[in-house]
This record gives structure tokens, sequence and C-alpha cells, in this order.
């Protein structure tokens, strides 16, 4: 029996001694195999030497606020001594505590883990990967071999890994690895992880943020600190007692840090979100066409890292985006009431089939072959989808043909402010939201309305015109255009208006006749001067704002109001630098345009413009909004009410506001609750209003109109309205007196003519306090 015993455990010893022979041959082989190159070369010193991994681009408003990202891969690559040392420290503690001790491959720490993790079951050992062998998978992914994929890839890391303690010392292999690493949500290397998760840069990560993000490499889902909190902060309570028993940190510091639950300040950042993402797509166009045209195809904003700084004021941006959520969520409202259940479309249903058949589901069904009737039922189905709601998203039940007429009903609008000294974009909001609703609303073209009328009066004033020139408020037929029959928005057709007044108080009937004076030709050559290339048709209706032109092209236009006749090209991008600091682009002076206009034009338009706001239409910024600045601005209001417009404007600060539907035929039934003052200018109120709260902004932006001169105001000194014709002579007198040429003999003998013409005036005509005005200039001028 012994004998027996002997024999079969020899045997047992002889097969176990072949088969560990035989796995060690077999080991050897497929070592030399993979070293070989078998499986595919491994990387030389040289390709590691020359690893490049795709970095996103960072974009940054004019203070340094980082606003997004441009990227293929959301990573950031920074240097050593930007990364926080509680980083490293935890990720040594908890990935590879004798990292500092081995060359890549560490036997110790591997034995252990065999030992205590596979056979003892102590799972809070840490993995057998040195961090080495980790970035060595990171940086070259495994690949498929059959059954021999999980030792072959292991084999091809540890090689890997050895060549890069031979390229890159070990702070170096560090950095690398925490640049590479994966943090979950399409996030790479610690940089970007700290940004997105405590919103703020790696170098100030403290030490329970930073157990936290080295907590989340064991599993980055699974720790997620937005998505699982609790699991997240016992891993991170692992990571500190690992930290300890590595001598980082003392257990003292610990305990408190245990003890607090996880503190996020979670920042999601893609193209949607973020601060003025449709900012971010216009200047994303603008740095494609800027580097090209200077290098060719030599940098890709997506992959390369670079530093793009621009104009953007982030206090006026946040204004604004503030403003156009209130206000556009109070509207919609209003116009979901104002029409109820009945569809704003129903004189128009092919705009909604149009709709509906440009859907996917609905493309989707026609392919399969069935026909309307079965498409239409179909997508009458309600099913679970999330959609905008003035509330914001919102996860329903609607049908296909629900949502579709959701969106159809649905308001949207721009913003956009300028700089008229510089031409920087101070402020760009292009829509409500941009992941539900990317088209910018900044670019797009729809009717501007009443805002068009100062391009007519500033041309008539240019060529003569004076501001107390009188026209009689009547509806004309002007046969020569079609039988053009310009209406009133109130019906009101009587008594007299001035110029100014016309302005003022936007009389259609007013500027229809002064653009019949001036003509069409010559007020869209000043609208090429100040910038406006859309293709303007050369008919007298462009007078009220017939015309399709963007939001972009207004504002810019009315800097030239601003800047005393000089309009200025607008920019939003100050400086763009490649990964490692150098200037590839830098923005100039400033660039304006020709003289589109005199001083004295721009100083008259300008206070008829102070006028829409003080006592016009745009009153409603000083009473409801309390806006007490100097501000100079027009509403516009177009056809049935579809474009609700406001541009105003100081010195220092232009910004224009439009709000409609996608489509025009969907709008307000009334003036007053589809008027651009109604519309459009409590967006533009309620920014000023925070301005004038802030000093700096007040100071910088807001400052007021130069006083006018004596001769300014004299032609400038008239009713707006009266409903008897007024005396020509005494607008004759009026306009001499703005006419007079500069030499001083020639102004002296016309004043002496002005003081008899204006008391033979006087004397013949004692009409209420009409001539009073007159006479007070003239006796400043006698004191004087």
């Amino acid at each position: 029996m012994k004998s027996n015993k002997k024999s079969i455990r020899k045997r047992i010893i002889i097969w176990l001694t072949l088969i560990i022979a035989a796995f060690i041959a077999f080991t050897g082989v497929l070592v030399l195999s993979v070293y070989l190159g078998v499986f595919g070369n491994l990387p030389t010193a040289e390709d590691i030497v020359a690893i490049d991994q795709d970095n996103a681009s960072l974009i940054y408003a004019s203070d340094g606020t980082l606003m997004g990202k441009y990227y293929l891969i959301n990573r950031q690559t920074i240097n050593n001594e930007l990364i926080s040392p509680y980083v490293r420290q935890a990720l040594i503690a908890t990935e590879d505590n004798r990292f500092f001790e081995h060359h890549g491959l560490d036997l110790i720490s591997l034995g252990r883990v065999i030992v205590k993790s596979v056979l003892l079951g102590k799972t809070s050992q840490g993995g057998g990967s040195t961090i080495s062998q980790q970035l060595a998978k990171n940086l070259f992914k495994r690949k498929s071999y059959g059954a021999l994929s999980l030792p072959v890839n292991k084999i091809k890391e540890i090689f890997i890994a050895s060549r890069l303690e031979d390229v890159y010392s070990k702070e170096e292999i560090l950095t690398l690895y925490l640049n590479t690493v994966a943090f979950g949500e399409d996030v790479y290397g610690i940089e970007a992880a700290a940004w997105r998760y405590f919103n703020k840069p790696s170098v100030e990560l403290n030490i329970p943020e930073s157990a936290t993000l080295v907590g989340m490499l064991a599993a980055n889902t699974a720790y997620s600190p937005r998505l699982y909190p609790e699991r997240s902060a016992t891993r991170r309570n692992t990571v500190l007692s690992r930290m300890v028993l590595q001598g980082f940190i003392t257990e003292e510091e610990v305990t408190n840090y245990k003890e607090q639950p996880i503190q996020l300040d979670y920042n999601l950042m893609d193209m949607n979100r973020g601060i003025a993402p449709y900012f971010r797509a216009y200047i994303r166009r603008q740095v494609s066409q800027i580097l090209k045209k200077k290098y060719g195809d030599t940098y890709n904003p997506e992959t390369d890292g670079l530093r793009i700084y621009t104009s953007l004021d982030i206090r006026l941006q946040s204004f604004a985006e503030q403003a156009v959520a209130k206000h556009m969520k109070k509207l919609q409202t209003e116009f979901d009431n104002h029409w109820k259940t009945k569809e704003p479309w129903y004189q128009h249903p092919d705009v909604y089939q149009k709709k509906l058949q440009k859907t996917d589901a609905y493309k989707r069904l026609k392919a399969e072959g069935k026909s309307k009737a079965e498409i239409n039922k179909e997508l009458e189905i309600p099913h679970t989808m999330q959609i905008l709601t003035p509330e914001g998203e919102q996860v329903v039940e609607k049908s296909v043909a629900d949502s579709v007429k959701h969106y159809l009903r649905m308001l949207n609008t721009g913003f956009l402010a300028i700089d008229p000294k510089t031409g920087a974009i101070l402020t760009w909001v292009g829509g409500i939201n941009h992941k539900y609703i990317p088209y910018d609303h900044v670019l797009a073209e729809r009717q501007v309305g009443s805002t068009f009328k100062p391009l007519v009066y500033t041309t008539a004033l240019n060529n003569g015109m004076t501001p107390c020139r009188m026209f009689a408020n009547e509806q004309r037929v002007y046969e020569d255009y079609n039988d053009w029959s310009p209406s009133n928005s109130e019906g009101e057709y009587e008594g007299w208006y001035s110029m100014k007044g016309g302005l003022k108080n936007s009389v259609n009937t007013i500027t229809a006749e002064i653009m019949m004076e001036t003509g069409p030709a010559n007020v869209i050559a000043l609208a090429r001067e100040l910038n406006i290339d859309t293709r303007i048709p050369e008919v007298p209706s462009i007078a009220l704002g017939t015309a399709e032109i963007s939001l972009f092209e207004m504002v810019e236009a009315y800097t030239a109001f601003a800047n005393n006749g000089y309009s200025v090209n607008s920019f939003g991008i100050l400086r763009i630098e490649d990964s490692n600091g150098d200037v590839l682009y830098e923005q100039g002076s400033p660039q304006y345009g020709s003289v589109a206009f005199t001083e004295d034009v721009a100083v008259q338009i300008n206070e008829m413009l102070q006028g829409v706001v003080n006592e016009g239409t745009g009153r409603s910024l000083r009473s409801i909004y309390g806006v007490h600045s100097d501000i100079a601005g027009k509403t516009g209001t177009t056809q049935n009410n579809a474009d609700g417009w406001f541009i105003g404007y100081t010195p220092d600060f232009v910004a224009g506001v439009w709000v409609g539907a996608e489509l025009p035929v969907i709008h307000f039934r009334t003036i007053s609750l589809g008027s651009g003052a109604h519309m459009a200018l409590p967006v533009f109120g309620q920014v000023v209003n925070k301005m004038e709260n802030n000093r700096t902004l007040t100071n910088k932006y807001l400052s007021p109109f130069p006083a006018l001169t004596d001769t300014l105001l004299a032609a400038l000194d008239c009713p707006d309205f009266t409903l008897e014709k007024p005396d020509k002579n005494f607008f004759d007198i009026v306009k001499d007196i703005f006419a007079k040429e500069d030499s001083a003999a020639i102004a002296k003998k016309e004043r002496r003519k002005d003081r008899k013409e204006q008391k033979e005036s006087l004397k013949k005509k004692e009409k209420e306090g009409f001539f009073k005005r007159i006479g007070n200039i003239f006796k400043r001028k006698k004191n004087k």
C-alpha cells in the first residue's frame, strides 16, 4: 500500500513538474513571440517619444473665464506643476505604492496581490498593474488575439511599460498618466475631470477632491460622485486611508474629511452647455477661417489644444442669458394663453404638414411603404420623450405629431451687444436653448420693421432735410409703386408731424413720405456703408422694414450712430495661441468704415432716437424697467406682428434684440402683444437695469451723450405733432439757423437776418405757444 501511495505521489509530482515546465516553456515562447513582433510590432522608443494625443481647445471670455471647449476627445494636457500634489500622492498610494522603486514591472506588488487579493480575498489591496503598465494600456489600445488576448496584451504592456521607463522620468510618467486616464462621461485627464466635477483647475484640488477623482479610476462609472455619491464617498475614504498608510497625510487630517459628504460643483461643458454656446459655435467657425487662411490645414481646433481668447464680457453675457430666460418664459406663457387650444397656423395648415414630413419618424415610415394616412395615424401614438418647455427640459408622454406642434408654437430670440468704439462683441445669445434649437437667431435674416427707419431718416438728414421739417399725416397711394399705400399701426391719420416726431412715434406715413423724397437707392447706399451686405430690394417699402436683415448686421450698422458716422467692423476673437502659448493670431486695432454721415447728422439722429426712449415707442424702458441712463433706440414690429425688435445704444454700448417664432405665419394677433416694445424691448431693459446696478459697467458702457450746441438745439427745437398746418416760414428759419456757414462773419450776418425774420414772424403769427420756442432760441443768442 505504501509503495502504491509513493508511486501515485511520484507520478503527480512528475505530472505537475511537466505541466509547470510546459507552462514555463509556453510562457517563454509567448513572451519571445511578443517581443519579436509575432503579434504585432511593439512601439519603439521613437514611437513613445512621439506620442501626441488629441487635446481640447479652450475658449475664454475677456476676463479669462473658461467658457467652453472644442474637442473630439475631452482631454486637457497640462504640465506637472499644474497638477495638484494631492492627486499625485493619492494615485501613488492607491495604484502603485512602489512606483519610484521599480522599472515598469513590480514583482513584489504583483506577488502581494496574488497572495492577499486572490488567495486571501482582501480586496483592499491595490491592483497588480503598475502605473506604467496602466499608462501603456491607455496609450496603446488592446487588440483581440482570440484565446491568447489577455496574456498577449499583458505581456505587451510589460514591455511597453519598461520602454516608457527608459524614455521618461518618473514625474513625466505620472504626468502623462494623469493626462491620459479616463474619468467617465467622456472625460479624459485630471484637468478635464477637475473642471467637470469641481469646476476648478487641477492645481486647486484639495485632499478630499483629489481622493474622490483618483478613487474613480478603479471603476469610473461605479464610483461616479454625480451618479453614486455614497458609493463614491466610500471609495474616497479608502483612498484617504491608503494616503495615511503611505505617510502622505495624517490620521487627524483624514478623520474630518471622511465624515464630509462629497461636495460637487458639477460643470458639464459641451457644445450645447456652458457659457454662450451660440457664440462659441460662431467663434469655432471664425477660428477655422482665420487659421486656414493663415496656416492652411496645419491646425485643428478639435485636436490641437489651442487657447482662444474672446471679447465676450462674462458679466453682460450672464445678464443677457438671465433676461432672455426670464422674459421668454413669460412671453411664451402669454402666447400659449393668447391662442389657447387654437393652432396659430390654422390659416396655413401646410406649415404643420411640411414640418411633420421633415421628421425622421415620417421619413422612416414612408420608406417602409406606408400610406400618408397610415403614417399620420402612427405619428399620433404617444410615447415617452424629452422636450424643451418654458420651465426647462421635461420628460413627457407625447406623440411625434404633438412634438411638432409644440415646437412650432415656440417663440425664440436673439440678443447681441457690441462695443461701438472697438467693435468687440460683448454678448451673444442666439436662442433659448442650443441643444434643442441650435439655429442661431443672431445670424438669421428676418424682416427688420421700424428698426430700419433710422437709416431712412439719417439719409434724409445727410441730404439736407431738417428735423423740424413738417409732413402731413395722410395715407397716400403711390401709383408708381404698384399702388403701395402704407398705413399706420393705430390707424390714425390726422395733423402734421415734424420729421423728428415721425421717427419718435414711428409713424409709417411720415417715413414713407421721407423715403419718397430721399429715394430708396440713397438709403440702400447708406446701408451698404454701414456694413449691411444683405441684398435689399430697391423699393420704397423698405422704409418700413420689409427687407430681411440679420440682427448681427443691424446692430453693427447702429454702431455708426454711436461713433458719429463711422461704423465699426465687429470681432469676437482677441487672440489665438497654440498649445505651447505661441501666438497664432491677434486682433489688431479697431477697423472702421468710411464716414457714412457727418457728425452733425449723428448728433441729430442720436437726439431723435433718445426721444423714442424718453417719449416715444420705447418709453417703457423708463416707465416699466426703470432705466435712467441716456439711451437712444428704436423699436420694430413687422407685418402681422411676426417679428419684434429693439435696438438701443449709448456712446459705448450697442445692443439689439429680436423675438419671434420660427415661421413668420405664427405670431400674436394684436399689436399690444406682438409689438417690438412688448416682445423685444423687455430683454434690453432688464439687461441695462442690471448694468445700472453695477458701477463698473455703468462707467464703462453707460456714459451720457454729449450736450448739444445751441445751433443743434435750435434745429431740433420744434413740436413733434400739431393738428393745424404749420407756417412754412417758421421752418425756413430753423433751416437757415442749422445750415449757417462756419465763417464767423457770415454767421453773424445770418444771425441778424434770422432775428429780423423772427421778429416779423412773431408779429404776424401769435398762435398759442408754437412760436415761443424759436423766440427763446434767439433770446438766448441775443443775450450771448
